[in-house]
């Protein structure tokens, strides 16, 4: 019935499996943002934006690539306009905005893997 419209079945497990980690997720906003704080947030962005080239420190950026509330073409932006001359991008396949809460517990081990390994690297 999905493909018949152009909906492929994979696309309706995967919009499921999204709301379902949404619902687990007890501190998440599940509704429409106010105008006020749209415009805030798009104003913030904005100005960040304007600003990524002043990053110099060490800079670790991990971001999940099935994002759907924070586009992994941010993260990438930030990782080629960041001054510094140590950063390291990790984008983390099949993981959403959240990574260490509602994904599966192998992704949330990786990515602290991940954060522990760069934190050795940094303090030796």
């Amino acid at each position: 019935m999905f493909i018949s419209r152009g909906i492929s079945c994979y696309n309706v497990l995967s919009t499921v499996f999204f709301c379902m980690q949404a619902a687990y997720n007890v501190i998440a906003y599940k509704h429409k943002p106010r105008l006020q704080t749209a415009v805030e947030l798009l104003n913030t962005t904005q100005e960040l934006e304007k600003q990524l080239d002043k990053v110099y420190l060490p800079l670790l950026i991990m971001h999940g690539e099935n994002d759907r509330v924070t586009d992994p073409s941010i993260s990438k932006a930030l990782y080629e306009k960041a001054s510094s001359s140590d950063k390291k991008l990790i984008l983390c396949k099949d993981a959403y905005h959240s990574l260490l809460v509602g994904e599966p517990d192998e992704m949330i081990l990786q990515v602290f893997g991940d954060i522990i390994s760069w934190l050795d690297e940094h303090t030796s």
